[in-house]
């Protein structure tokens, strides 16, 4: 069945504007850019938005989404709404500013059954629509267009929310849990105020889905990055921003290299990694860097053994030429590039790799040491091993 997204403004009661919820700043976008991209990303068609006279930074916020090729349909009143709805539609109801993941509204989506999300009513009293004794609504439901436009029908002086909410109650809308970690996450999913978005930062920078690459990056980089990242997202600064300092660490690896540079070279290399890992954290709890971004950062495993050919070709040909270093980190490098191709055809990798990030650590560390074999051959046998690891994890082809 088609889907469609209704965002219900937060309206002052005084000036009938649009309120503060939805203009809230995280990740460099706000709240209502953040729904809007949610419900793209889960499969609604389109999306109106119900608010009455619109603040200025709501209007620029609108202009933005535009931008990047997502309009959204502006009802001014609840009428309006139901007009751009489909009676044929399932409708995504948000009210006001609801930040929950992508998993628990696609769960909610393929629900047979019009469903409220719903959280303990001893949780939610101040902040929360109040259903009965035990839930409160989370502010967040799937229901058929149908009902919504039944409920504009009969609505006169109610307010829409609560009127909606309560017919479909009385109509036996299905509830489901919400699935929270404690209590205290409630205002961070809701948040009316700029103090509670320290909560949502917080929440959501532990939560997110990040896929490092090797042991070092998952214990030693990861965490210390998700606790940063629920800082950042309260600032001015956006994934783009972020993921263009770690190009530009990249860059400056091979340009330490090219003037003989080495633990430079890796350093940068470590540090546009540690940037990589940073821009996926605030991508998903703001607005993600462009496609062709996120294409560049994708080739980040293949930095490391193009670095390590580069020093190579210029120990090879320097005037204290080290043969035998230069002849092992080309044995590396190829070995390093075999397996990013196999990783990119689907090959699963060990969880207790390195990664290149773990290897690049390593190599610098001996090149500072004043042994540069001894760390290539170190990471030559670690990748042998990996090597062997796959061969035997890899299903045995029939004959």
């Amino acid at each position: 069945m088609p889907l469609a997204a209704l965002i219900l403004a937060e309206i002052d009661e005084e000036t009938g504007a649009a309120g503060q919820p939805l203009l809230l700043t995280l990740g460099a976008q706000t709240l209502l850019e953040r729904l809007a991209d949610q419900a793209r990303r889960v499969g609604c068609r389109h999306i109106v938005l119900c608010a009455g006279p619109l603040p200025t930074a709501l209007v620029h916020a609108l202009d933005r989404l535009k931008a990047r090729g997502l309009t959204i349909s502006l009802a001014r009143s609840p009428g309006e709404a139901a007009d751009h709805l489909h009676p044929d539609e399932n409708v995504l109801v948000f009210s006001g500013a609801a930040i929950l993941r992508d998993e628990d509204l696609t769960a909610l989506i393929y629900r047979a059954v019009p469903t409220l999300l719903t959280i303990p009513e001893s949780w939610a009293r101040d902040r929360f629509e109040r259903i009965d004794a035990v839930d409160n609504w989370a502010g967040v439901a799937i229901l058929p267009a149908s009902q919504i436009r039944h409920t504009v029908a009969m609505l006169g002086e109610w307010s829409f929310a609560p009127t909606l909410i309560r017919r479909a109650i009385q109509q036996g809308v299905s509830r489901e849990p919400l699935a929270m970690v404690a209590e205290g996450d409630v205002h961070g999913m809701a948040p009316r105020a700029a103090l509670d978005l320290k909560g949502t930062a917080a929440t959501l920078a532990s939560t997110v889905v990040i896929r490092p690459h090797g042991v070092v990056e998952r214990l030693a980089i990861l965490p210390g990055l998700r606790r940063l990242s629920a800082w950042l997202a309260l600032k001015p600064i956006s994934a783009t921003l972020i993921a263009g300092a770690s190009i530009l660490a990249g860059v400056g690896a091979f340009a330490a290299a090219g003037f003989d540079f080495g633990p430079l070279s890796m350093t940068l290399l470590f540090v546009s990694a540690a940037f990589v890992l940073l821009t996926q954290v605030i991508g998903q709890i703001g607005h993600a860097e462009p496609p062709f971004v996120t294409k560049i950062l994708g080739s980040r495993a293949a930095w490391l053994p193009f670095l390590l050919l580069f020093l190579s070709g210029r120990s090879a040909f320097a005037s204290s030429s080290n043969w035998v270093a230069s002849l092992l980190m080309t044995w590396l490098a190829i070995q390093m590039l075999l397996q990013v191709d196999a990783r990119a055809k689907g090959t699963v990798m060990p969880d207790w790799r390195l990664g290149s990030t773990g290897e690049a650590l390593l190599i610098g560390g001996s090149i500072l040491a004043g042994w540069p074999s001894i760390g290539v051959l170190l990471c030559l046998a670690h990748r042998l091993v990996i090597q062997l690891w796959i061969q035997r994890a890899s299903p045995a082809k029939a004959s």
